[in-house]
Order: structure tokens, then sequence, then C-alpha cells
């Protein structure tokens, strides 16, 4: 008896990665007309659009008289779409968008009639488990994933059971052009059977295969081209149908305890992206926290007025996750294009907080100035906000000023009934305060505390009662003064012989020499260091009642491939990390012996291991925690975590990388990528456990919305209650998502 192949034809699509989105658009008209003119004549009898609707979306652009026609195809179940509005990354963005990418995708398939989901993730640098998080709460129960998989971490099993979710491993990807070519139908089977001949490893009757690959047209004539295949198989018969048909007709019984798949023992994970153009990630950092945490939970309490304000930022910020997008492996003119669309989410969202205040002031008649009284809307987890920090046109009584800039202040523009071009430039003064005790997810009006320095600083320290940091003999320490703990810092750098998708290491690691410090304020709530190397600045702030240090590097980077990192030193050896993935925590044990530089260049087609992973906002090992904003990319060697603050790289894809044995992509230069410019980032560092660090990253984020004025009457606004040990990660559908870090549960509340 034959064995029983499931194939489905497909296209991968990459919306814009070696050419641009309009350029990918041209050849989508093609490909696009041809799946549609095969499926009319009833030449081939499926084809599935790589789990994503915006190549679907940018076809009728340009095709609006097809629309009819495409419907008319997914209801009768012969073209399927959805259930992501993009291919997106599972490491890089954050619950919030995840959601949004699959309610995006659900409403556009729904509107074309689409019924039935599979959760295809067949192209994604790894898989983390949030992704599965996210489907398992939009109720979608299969996925089909491919890299991050290691058959012997999941019993030799293609088919498995993930968060009670039924999952298909690809064990040979998702790429097959085998039989587009020109190859006579019994030379086609040849090649055909070593390939089924390796999937049937994992898989038990039926064998899904896909047919297709990036960027490439449907296989035409597909019936009679498979009929003709089939008559030179001994082994299998291949029947097209749709991977629908496939779950319907496959067993899953065995329940997988992997976390994650990030494994590249049999594919490539290319984790160098986690660390290239780490100026776009930390904009899209910023973006994804401000529109999460602030603006959609404000708007939210306010009564959804704005909407459509944030369904079009969400939209306009996913179109940026899709996989080659945020992953920074594209071209420089690609990179125009994500930037561009950052700036739109950005300035569309502090339009939109500032709207939101000034309404929220008119709702409760919150007018004028006042000097020791703020309104304080408390979005975070934390109960207690200690201190906020507010820009206006005057100083408060017993705050503290950090920075004086010029500018107007927000009251004249959203007063509809005075003409904005008569607004006066003023002083504006950005300022800090203690405030007295308020609740998470309430509006209350606060007091502001008189100010008792509790922050000591010196040329070469600072420090208050938790933590210090001090310099002693041209090295960095960092203290934890409760319990002992030091750590040394220090910054180092090294060449990188790699490409957008791998680091890859040259030479011997050099430490960056601290050159001098110097204080840059010292205040009665907050005082702030610098610390100096060449052409690198650390500012560390730290405040009275702070259990972290805030640091801020500005990288003016001069140099060609190479990789600058935050090294913290301790005593032992580092086992085990935990990370904060896009919702919830991720554990991984480490094998701190590890040094990639001893492997390369691979022996194999292999791409070799790293001890580098991503992580979402922080990383915590035994006695440490590094909070970051937008810096996704730790690695572990012996006692030393690292932090990556920049990476400067050249090319998409080295043909002679020594890290990896197959080009991942087109050797195209990419000179932005080399960061040639200043760049910013923020990251923190704390000595809380996992959870506690959870909580903090709130706080570091400044998860709130203050404002100045005065009422009558003092009132308080309850948003909502939370239940005890709920972290809310923000508003998805009226509901909260939620995770509970308990009993680790994660739900929409």
């Amino acid at each position: 008896m034959k064995k029983q192949v499931f194939g489905y034809l497909h296209t991968h699509w990459d919306r814009e990665w070696y050419r641009d989105k309009e350029d990918f658009n041209i050849r989508l008209l093609d490909v696009m007309d041809i799946v549609l003119d095969e499926l009319k004549h009833d030449r081939a009898p499926f084809f599935y659009l790589d789990g994503q609707v915006i190549a679907l979306l940018d076809y009728l652009k340009y095709r609006e008289n097809k629309k009819d026609e495409i419907i008319n195809l997914i209801k009768k179940g012969r073209l399927a779409i959805g259930p992501y509005f993009v291919s997106s990354d599972s490491y890089l963005v954050n619950i919030n968008s995840m959601l949004k990418n699959l309610d995006l995708g659900l409403e556009y398939s729904k509107e074309f009639s689409q019924k039935k989901f599979i959760g295809y993730l067949s192209d994604i640098f790894g898989v983390s488990k949030s992704a599965f998080d996210a489907l398992k709460l939009k109720n979608i129960d299969k996925a089909i994933i491919w890299r991050g998989v290691n058959p012997k971490k999941i019993n030799n099993n293609c088919n498995f059971i993930k968060n009670d979710i039924k999952t298909l491993w690809l064990a040979q990807g998702y790429f097959n052009d085998f039989l587009h070519g020109d190859l006579s139908p019994e030379k086609k089977a040849q090649n055909i059977k070593i390939y089924l001949d390796k999937i049937a490893q994992y898989s038990k009757e039926p064998i899904l295969l896909p047919i297709g690959g990036d960027h490439l047209g449907i296989l035409k004539n597909a019936v009679e081209t498979i009929g003709e295949i089939n008559k030179h198989l001994d082994d299998y018969k291949i029947i097209l149908t749709s991977p629908f048909e496939y779950f319907k007709n496959a067993e899953f019984k065995y329940v997988t305890k992997e976390q994650e798949f990030l494994d590249n023992a049999v594919t490539y994970i290319l984790q160098g992206v986690y660390s290239t153009r780490i100026p776009q990630k930390v904009k899209n950092s910023f973006v994804q926290n401000k529109l999460a945490r602030i603006v959609e939970p404000f708007n939210f309490y306010s009564g959804k007025k704005y909407d459509k304000n944030i369904d079009f930022i969400y939209e306009t910020l996913i179109k940026n996750h899709a996989h080659d997008g945020i992953y920074g492996c594209s071209t420089d003119s690609v990179a125009h294009c994500v930037d561009a669309r950052f700036e739109k989410c950005e300035n569309a969202i502090l339009a939109l907080e500032k709207k939101l205040t000034g309404d929220f002031k008119k709702k409760y008649n919150i007018k004028g100035k006042s000097q020791d009284t703020l309104g304080l809307i408390n979005l975070s987890n934390n109960d207690n906000i200690k201190k906020i920090k507010i820009t206006l046109p005057y100083i408060l009584k017993n705050s503290q000023v950090i920075e004086k800039t010029r500018g107007f202040s927000d009251e004249l523009l959203y007063d509809s009934y005075k003409i904005p071009v008569t607004e006066d430039i003023c002083d504006l003064y950005t300022q800090v305060a203690l405030i007295n005790s308020n609740k998470k997810f309430q509006f209350n009006f606060v007091k502001i505390k008189k100010p008792s320095k509790m922050t000591k600083i010196t040329r070469n320290s600072i420090e208050n009662k938790y933590v210090s940091l001090f310099c002693k003999n041209k090295k960095i320490y960092v203290l934890n003064k409760k319990t002992n703990i030091k750590f040394e810092l220090k910054l180092t750098d090294i060449k990188d012989r790699g490409d957008s998708y791998n680091f890859a290491p040259r030479g011997k690691r050099k430490e960056i020499e601290l050159k001098d410090s110097k204080i840059i304020y010292s205040g009665l709530i907050q005082s702030s260091l610098k610390l100096i190397f060449k052409d690198i600045e650390l500012d560390i702030t730290l405040d009275n009642h702070s259990k972290f240090l805030h640091f801020c590097s500005k990288i003016n980077n001069k140099k060609l491939n190479h990789k600058i990192q935050l090294t913290l030193i301790g005593k032992n050896d580092i086992k085990k990390t935990i990370s904060s993935c896009a919702i919830g925590l991720t554990e991984r044990n480490i094998d701190p012996c590890y040094k990639i530089e001893d492997y390369m260049p691979p022996k194999d087609k292999s791409e070799l291991k790293t001890n580098s992973y991503p992580m979402q906002n922080f990383v915590n090992i035994k006695g440490l925690s590094v909070m970051t904003k937008g810096l996704h990319e730790y690695e572990v060697y012996k006692n030393e975590l690292r932090i990556c603050l920049l990476r400067s790289i050249g090319t998409i894809s080295n043909p002679k990388n020594p890290a990896r044995k197959i080009p991942a992509g087109p050797d195209l230069k990419i000179p932005e990528a080399q960061c040639l410019k200043e760049s910013k980032a923020e990251f923190a560092i704390s000595f809380q456990n996992p959870k506690e660090t959870l909580y903090q990253f709130d706080e570091f984020s400044e998860n709130y919305v203050v404002f100045d004025g005065k009422t009558d009457k003092k009132f308080t606004v309850i948003f909502d209650k939370i239940p005890n040990n709920t972290y809310i990660y923000g508003i998805n559908k009226d509901k909260k998502i939620s995770y509970n870090v308990k009993n680790k549960k994660i739900e929409l509340i």
C-alpha cells in the first residue's frame, strides 16, 4: 500500500525584504492572477495564501474586480486566507500586537467568508510560547510551525499538542519547488521521494507536503502534473488537498512539554535578527508600550471615543511587524518605509494622549493651575506610584526641574474656540515630583510631597538606600545594598564578520576603557551621573525611592561591523535565565561554557548554536535583573550576562558567514544597518526576582498619565478592580489581557 500524502499548493509572501513593497506587489499581481486562473479552470483544487491577509489586500488594491471571484473561491473552500494580518515574529512584538494582528486578520478574513483557521507560523525565526497563548485566546486550535523545533524534544513526532493546540511541525520546511521546474515526471518523482522519505521519519499517515516557496507562483496544471508524478512513485501517493483536510485525518496525541521552539539543531533560527537595526527596535518598543499600556486603556476607560484612531495606529504598526521588517534583515529602502510608519504611529499616539487628557479634564471641569496638586491616572500594575515626571510651562512647588526647553503647552491646541496659531512659545520645564499614595487603575488628585534628599552622588558614585553604582580604579560596580551582592559592569566591543541574520565574532572581545565620569545634576528627588567612554556615554539616573539604576546609553558609532555589549560579571557561572516573553515568563537552562568561536566555521550545513537569546522587556539571573526598552538580545558566557546595545553590520546575508553554512538571503549591502550615527537606548539594573521585576517594569516604563489643574471638589475615578496576583498587559476586544503571576494563567478577563 502506498502512503497517503496530502499536498497543498501555497506561496510564502514577504511583503518587503530584499525588494520594497511596490516591487514585490508587481510580482504579486502576476502570482495571484495565475493562481485564480488555475483555480477557475480546475487545474488546481486549492491554494493556501500563507496564513496572512495582507498579501490579498495588496493584490486587491490593483485588482478590485477580482474580489467577488475570490470570495466565491473562499466560500467553496478552494482558497484559504488568514488568520494573521501579517506573518509576524513572536519574540520582538508584545502580546497586544500579537492579538491585534490576529483580530485584524480574522476580521478581514471573515469579510471574505473565510471561516476555518490554522495558526500558520511556517517561517518566523523560532516560535515563542506566547504565540500559542495568542492563538488559544482567539480560540484557534490548530497550528503549523517549522523553525526552532528539535525532533528529539518532541518525541520524533511531527504531530503534537502544545497548549491544547494541535500542532504540525513541517519536518522539511515549507519550501518545496522541486515540482516547478522543467524536469521529467520521473525525475520529479525521484526528487520528491527523497523529500517525503525524510518527512516520513517523523510522520504517520497521512503525510503533509507543502508545494511552493517564497514569492513563487502556483504549480501550473497541478492536478495533471501530480497525476503524472504519482505514476512514478512506488511508496507514496500525493493527493492535492488542503491543510484543513490533514488536520481532520491526522492523529494528535503526544503533548509536548517544550516551553518554546528556539532550537537550531535542524533548521536555522537566525538569532542575529534580535540585535540588527536596534534603533528601529527601540522605536517599536516605545510605540507598543505607549499604545498598549497608556493610550488604548485611557481611551477604553474614557468611553472608546477614539477606537478608529487606535485601529489605524495598530494597522500601521503591525505592517512593520511582518517578519523581515521587524527583524531588520531588509534593504535600507525598506527600512525607510518602516521608519516612516513608526513616525506616523508615534505622532498619532502622542496626539491622542494629549486629546484624551484634554477631554478628561473637560469632563471633570479640571482647569487652571495648581502648584501643589496633580491629577494622576495610574494605568500601571503598581498600587503606589511614588514619583512622577511632567512637562509644564511653569515650575511646581517642591518639584525638581531636570530639563528646560522651548515650546508651547497643549491647552490651546485642543480648545476649538481659539486659534492655535496664536499660541505663545514659552519655556517648558520637565520636572519630577514626589507624590502621596494612589491606587492602580484609578484616577486621583495627588499631593506633591516635600522632598528630603536620600540619593547621594559624587563624581564617581551614585546611591540610595537600595542600590549603588561606583567607579574604582577605572572599574565600574553595581551593588545591592541590602544583600551586599556586587557585579562588575563594563562595556565590550568585538568585531563581527556576520550579517543581518547571524552574528559571527572575530578576534578578541575588547573592554572599552572608562575615560571619565561627572555629575550631570544632584537634586533633592533624583540625581544623575555620566560615565564617559570613547564615543559612548552612559547617563545613570537614580531617585530617592527607586530600587533600580536607570541608564541611557548614547553611542556615537564610527566603526563598521562590530558589536557593543553591556557586560555584567558576577561570582558564579550562569546556568539558568528567566526572561519576559510577550506574555508571562520563559525559563531557559544555559550551558555557560559554550563559546561560538570554538566551533566556527560549521563543518556541515548547520547554523552554529549560540548562547544568545531573545527577551521582551527583561532578563533575570540569580540576584540581578536587567530591564530594557527595545534591547531584545542577551548572551551568557560563564559568569557574564551580556546585553547588546548596538550591532553594526553591512549586508543582508554574507555568503562567507562563519556562523552559518548556507546564505539566508541575498548578499545586498545595507550601509544604514551599520548605524553610523548617534543611537540611544534605555535599560535598567535592579536586584529583584522575576515576579518583582515584572511589576517593576511598569515603574521603569512610566505607565501613567499626569496633568495639572484643579477643581472645586476632589474625587476618585475607579477604572477597574484587578484580581490579586494579576498583571494586566492592556485591552483587547473590551477585555483585559491578564497574566496571573501565581498560577501562570493567561486569559482575557
